[in-house]
């Protein structure tokens, strides 16, 4: 084989040649040409209609010179770098932070950029910890052992104030705390003890009388459980102000001195105490008339039994049975004498409470008259009148109160001769008389007084009583048998008349030319043959409302022989001699009704301790007393008829 060797040099210099003759021609301006590079100065194989140095095969918008390979990526919504992803990179993106435990924290340590928020992502990388989200900036530090917060700091608000029960009552001394996530052994979380030396003390204990505050609310002995009602005792003579007793530990243990600035008032008096006393607590008298004698403004009497007639002797006097009626008894049996005297001219200030009357034989007022029955004989007509065996009040008006005047009996009236002369017997109020007085009488029960006029009470003419909120029961008299009205004023109201007899006239009420007005009374099983509950005679007048009349055994309800009667929202039934007599009969009209009011008990045997006065259901006479609102029983309702009823009636 032969070969043909062309020198080096001579390839070189050909090879220049043909290069030189290219560019020459481009420059001439021709622009026919084979594609080639672009970007490197290379010449460009195609159109590139933006100028941006690359044809349209490789530029991915040849409209705008911002877009092309390599091109900066920004945040536009457009390919900028012809990479297939718009927006990847951007120069102007944002940083985000992936939160994995979705607690609206961010960790630093894994982000990435990008101009919209990608999911799982936030703006921040403040989270402590992205695998717990619990923890976080500003959560709730817990104690727990972790920097909740992401403050740096473990615990450091979670801790509670825990404080010392030395005393083991639950109860903390607010001098002696510690802070604590956990409550230490022997601590609480209260600060209220008041001595945490004493287990007894502490809020809501107990308070008693030992100087201590045991409840800790401030006060020492305040309501304590061990207390007692005790009064101021200012003038120190053992017996307290009246209207000052508190519930507590210190004073004196009753209400009885009615003047406190003054050691000597009251007078006390004690049946049981020996000596002859000087009207103090530690050496009373041991009789109320000494009492009385020696008083000023009032007397206290301490239970027992008191054989004695008593006179107020015009003092305006407070007479006071301190352990009430059924334990403080005056019995003037054999005195021949009231059990209680106001002749004095006493006002209403003179006030007497709190006893038991018994054994009064009457104030007696003796008289005579005489005259030549012939030319040698003398006629004499003697006379003994008896008034008021439990209580005599003439020209007075005594307060009386809380007392039970029983078993007081004056002599039945009688007319004697022995020879020229004659010896004439009255008597006048068993229970009680009253002599142009006017008094106020409440709670005060009459039970089985006799006199011939008036067994329980007489009322003479220039009186006027007061009677509210008592038992008039089983008093006797020829007229009157409950109560004898001559000329004065008698004024019933809550009050139960029951069981009282007349031989003659008015077993309950007997009204000669007085006035009797009733408001919420019972009449139950009074009698006479005339009246067995009401007889008005003389020009009398009662006016009655609101009462239920019932169970007289002969006479009628309401005997009208000359006078007035006047009934509104009664209930009369049951009257043996008929409803009403002399009167027209008001049943039907003004609330009147004529129906068994169906007391709870209620029999004839006489036994006054086994009635029941009170009303039964289905009573007609329930809700049926007089509808004005100023009635209304004391519950609210309309007024039920008889002696419960009203706003009086709850006694």
């Amino acid at each position: 084989m032969t070969t043909t060797r062309i020198p080096v040099l001579a390839v070189l210099t050909a090879a220049a040649s043909l290069a030189l003759a290219g560019c020459l021609k481009d420059g001439k301006g021709d622009d026919t040409g084979t594609a080639g590079g672009g970007g490197d100065g290379g010449a460009v194989s195609g159109t590139d209609a933006d100028g941006d140095g690359y044809a349209a095969a490789d530029d991915c918008d040849d409209s705008d010179a911002d877009v092309h390979p390599g091109a900066e990526e920004v945040c536009d919504g457009v390919d900028n770098d012809c990479d297939g992803t718009v927006d990847q990179d951007a120069t102007d993106g944002e940083s985000w932070y992936k939160d994995a435990d979705g607690d609206g924290y961010g960790d630093k340590s894994e982000s990435k950029n990008a101009c919209d928020r990608p999911p799982g992502y936030v703006d921040n990388f403040d989270d402590c910890d992205d695998g717990d989200d619990t923890v976080y900036p500003g959560a709730p530090e817990l104690c727990d052992g972790i920097d909740n917060d992401c403050d740096g700091d473990i615990d450091e608000d979670g801790e509670s104030t825990w404080y010392r029960d030395a005393d083991g009552d639950g109860y903390g001394d607010p001098t002696d705390s510690m802070e604590n996530c956990g409550q230490p052994s022997g601590y609480v979380d209260n600060a209220d003890d008041c001595d945490d030396g004493d287990d007894a003390v502490h809020p809501g204990a107990e308070e008693v009388c030992d100087g201590v505050d045991n409840d800790c609310n401030g006060d020492v002995d305040d309501d304590p459980v061990d207390g007692d009602w005790y009064a101021e005792d200012a003038d120190g003579d053992g017996l307290g102000a009246q209207g000052t007793a508190v519930y507590g530990c210190d004073g004196v243990t009753n209400e009885w001195d009615c003047d406190d600035s003054d050691p000597t008032e009251p007078q006390v008096v004690d049946a049981s105490a020996g000596g002859t006393g000087s009207g103090t607590l530690t050496s009373p008298w041991t009789s109320i008339q000494d009492g009385i004698d020696a008083a000023s403004e009032c007397v206290i009497v301490m239970g027992g039994t008191y054989n004695e007639a008593i006179d107020f002797g015009g003092k305006d006097l407070e007479v006071t049975g301190v352990e009430g009626s059924d334990s403080t008894v005056i019995d003037a049996t054999g005195l021949g004498a009231p059990v209680v005297t106001f002749a004095g001219g006493e006002s209403s200030a003179a006030t007497l409470q709190g006893f038991t009357l018994t054994g009064g034989e009457g104030y007696l007022e003796e008289s005579s008259e005489s005259w030549a029955c012939s030319s040698t004989d003398t006629c004499t007509n003697y006379y003994s009148t008896y008034c008021g065996g439990g209580i005599y009040v003439d020209n007075s008006d005594p307060t009386l109160i809380n007392l039970v005047v029983m078993a007081n009996r004056l002599p039945s009236a009688s007319e004697t001769s022995s020879g020229n002369d004659t010896y004439y017997v009255d008597s006048f109020g068993g229970g009680a008389c009253f002599q142009s007085a006017a008094s106020s009488l409440t709670g005060v029960h009459f039970f089985a007084n006799y006199a011939d006029q008036g067994g329980g009470i007489y009322v003479d003419d220039g009186s006027v009583v007061d009677l509210s909120r008592a038992w008039v029961s089983g008093n006797e008299a020829t007229d009157g048998g409950g109560f004898l009205v001559d000329g004065g004023g008698l004024i019933l109201a809550n009050v139960g008349s029951t069981w009282n007899e007349a031989t003659s006239n008015g077993g309950g009420v007997m009204v000669i030319g007085g006035g009797l007005s009733e408001t919420n009374v019972t009449h139950g099983g009074d009698d006479a043959p005339a009246g067995g509950a009401i007889l008005v005679d003389n020009s009398g007048t009662a006016n009655v409302e609101n009462t239920i009349i019932y169970g007289a055994g002969t006479g009628e309800g309401v005997r009208v022989s000359s006078g007035s009667f006047s009934g509104q929202y009664n209930d009369v039934y049951g009257n043996a001699g008929g409803e009403y007599s002399g009167v027209t009969d008001p049943t039907g009209s003004d609330g009147n009704i004529s129906d068994d009011p169906l007391f709870t008990a209620f029999s004839d045997d006489g036994d006054p301790t086994n009635d029941d006065f009170s009303l039964s259901s289905g009573s007609p006479a329930i809700d049926a007393g007089n509808p004005d609102s100023s009635y209304d029983d004391a519950d609210g309702t309309r007024n039920d008829m008889g002696c419960f009823g009203g706003p009086g009636g709850s006694w």
